[in-house]
C-alpha cells in the first residue's frame, strides 16, 4: 500500500490546496480549494499527510527518568493532584511566591498513521525528555475492506477525505499507539473523515449534533477496532475513552459554539483548533469551560510575516506546498529558517511571559523533510534545558489546574509575545 496524502493547509487565511489521496490502484479522492478569512474562531488550516501506519518507507517534559511516585489520572476531571506524576513522569507543582513558571513546549501531530514516523519520535524521546500528543484519525482504525463501518455527518458510508489502513498495517498502528501510551505520550482525536472546505458538509457547516456524531464514531471505532476488522490479528488497543481529553479539528475548521458542547458531552477538556495572535497563556472558554490550547501566529524568522506555527503552514509559505524541483540546498535553507523561527519563539517567551509554545505538526517528509528535521533539531536542543519541559497537552493542563487561580490569572493577563 502506497503513501497517501490528504488535503493540506495554509497561512493567515483558510487555504485548502487541491490534492488527492488513495493508493495508486484506486480512484483518487479529491479535495477542492477555497479561501476564507481567518479569525480566532475560524482559523487558518492545517491537515495531515494521511499516511498509513506501515505503508511508507523510512523516512517534557518531565524528567528524563520515570518518576516512582503514583501516576495522576487524566487532567480535566478534577482528580489531578499537586506533586503526583503524570503518565509521562511530569510532576505538576504549584508556583511559589515570586517563582517563574516553567517554559512548556507542547508538540502535537495530526493523524498519526505512519509507523516509521512514530518510531522516529519515540527515538527522539530516548535522547531527551520529550513527550507529545498524537491526534488520532479514526479512519486508521478501519481498513479499506471495512470502511463501511464509518459514516461522517452528511456523507455516505465509507466516504473519507483521507485514507484507510490496510489489513496488514492495522496491527502495526495498534502497536504504535500502545507504545505511545506505554511511554507516557497522550492520544487525542483528529476526528475521522477529515472533511474540509471542498468536501462539504465540512467542519464549518457542522452543528453540535454533527460533532457529537463524529465523536461518537471516533470512540466507537477505537473501542471496536477488533470487532470491526474480523480476521485481522492484532493486540488489544490500550486507548480508552477516558484518556481522550482533547482534539484538533480537520483543517482547523468549526465554530466553537457548535463544537464545544459536543466536547463537554464527551467529557473532553480542551481544544487545539482555534489560533491566537502571539504566544500567550491559555484560557478557558468563559461560556463552556473548555481550555483553548490553539497554536500561535508568529513572525517567520527574517521576514516579519506572521503565520500559524504548524509545519504545513511553513511549507505553504515557503514552497506553496510543492517540493517539485526544490534542491536539497534550498530545503536546507527552509529548514534553517523554521528552526530559527522556533528559536525566536522560545527566546521570546522564555525571556518574557513564559507562555507555552504550542507547535502543530504531521508525520511528513515535505520539502525533503525540512520541517520534520527542524522540529527534531529544536526538540533535541531545548527539551531538558533548565526550566524547560516538553509535555503533552494533558500535562500542561495538569500544571495549570494545580496553580492558585489568582496566580494563573496574572499569567493570562500578560501581553502576548510576538503579537
Amino acid at each position: 500500500m502506497g503513501r497517501h496524502k490528504a488535503l493540506v493547509a495554509a497561512t493567515g487565511v483558510l487555504a485548502l490546496v487541491l490534492t488527492a489521496c488513495g493508493s495508486s490502484n484506486a480512484a483518487d479522492d479529491v479535495t477542492v480549494t477555497s479561501f476564507v478569512t481567518g479569525s480566532p474562531e475560524s482559523s487558518a488550516v492545517a491537515s495531515e499527510p494521511a499516511t498509513s501506519s506501515a505503508a511508507a518507507s523510512t523516512s517534557e517534559s518531565a524528567s528524563a527518568s520515570t518518576s516512582a511516585s503514583p501516576t495522576a489520572t487524566q487532567s480535566g476531571d478534577g482528580t489531578v493532584q499537586e506533586g503526583v506524576a503524570m503518565p509521562s513522569g511530569f510532576v505538576p507543582t504549584k508556583l511559589k511566591d515570586g517563582e517563574k513558571p516553567p517554559q512548556f513546549i507542547v508538540v502535537s501531530f495530526d493523524g498519526v498513521g505512519w509507523h516509521e514516523k512514530w518510531q522516529h519520535w519515540f527515538d527522539v524521546g530516548k535522547q531527551v525528555p520529550f513527550h507529545f500528543t498524537g491526534f488520532l484519525s479514526g479512519t486508521y482504525m478501519l481498513s479499506d475492506q471495512t470502511k463501511m463501518a464509518y459514516q461522517g455527518p452528511g456523507h455516505s458510508p465509507g466516504n473519507s477525505s483521507i485514507s484507510w489502513n490496510s489489513p496488514a498495517d492495522l496491527p502495526v498502528e495498534i502497536q504504535d499507539l500502545n507504545q505511545a501510551i506505554d511511554e507516557g505520550n497522550e492520544i487525542g482525536t483528529h476526528f475521522n473523515g477529515h472533511f474540509c472546505a471542498g468536501a462539504e458538509p465540512s467542519g464549518n457547516q457542522w452543528t453540535t449534533a454533527d460533532w457529537n456524531s463524529e465523536l461518537d464514531s471516533f470512540f466507537s471505532l477505537v473501542k471496536n477496532v477488533k470487532a470491526n476488522n474480523p480476521g485481522v490479528q492484532m493486540d488489544d488497543l490500550k486507548l480508552t475513552p477516558d484518556m481522550v481529553k482533547g482534539e484538533r479539528t480537520p483543517c482547523l475548521e468549526g465554530k466553537a459554539e457548535e463544537l464545544f458542547p459536543a466536547l463537554i458531552a464527551h467529557n473532553m477538556s480542551y481544544d487545539s483548533s482555534f489560533t491566537e495572535t502571539g504566544i500567550s497563556w491559555p484560557k478557558k472558554s468563559p461560556q463552556y469551560g473548555i481550555w483553548r490550547l490553539g497554536m500561535a501566529t508568529f513572525p517567520i524568522n527574517g521576514t516579519g510575516k506572521r503565520q500559524i506555527t504548524m509545519d504545513y503552514n511553513f511549507y505553504y509559505t515557503q514552497r506553496n506546498a510543492d517540493s517539485k524541483g526544490v534542491t536539497p540546498e534550498e530545503s536546507a535553507g527552509d529548514q534553517a529558517q523554521v528552526l530559527a523561527t522556533y528559536n525566536d519563539m522560545y527566546n521570546a517567551t522564555y525571556n518574557g511571559n513564559r507562555a507555552p509554545l504550542i507547535l502543530g505538526n504531521h508525520f511528513n517528509e515535505w520539502n525533503n523533510s525540512a520541517y520534520a528535521n527542524a522540529l527534531t533539531d529544536f526538540v533535541v536542543s531545548k527539551c531538558g534545558q533548565p526550566d524547560t519541559y516538553c509535555v503533552p497537552f494533558r500535562d500542561l493542563i495538569a500544571w495549570m489546574d494545580v496553580q492558585d487561580p489568582a496566580v494563573l490569572a496574572q499569567l493570562q493577563a500578560l501581553p502576548a509575545e510576538g503579537a
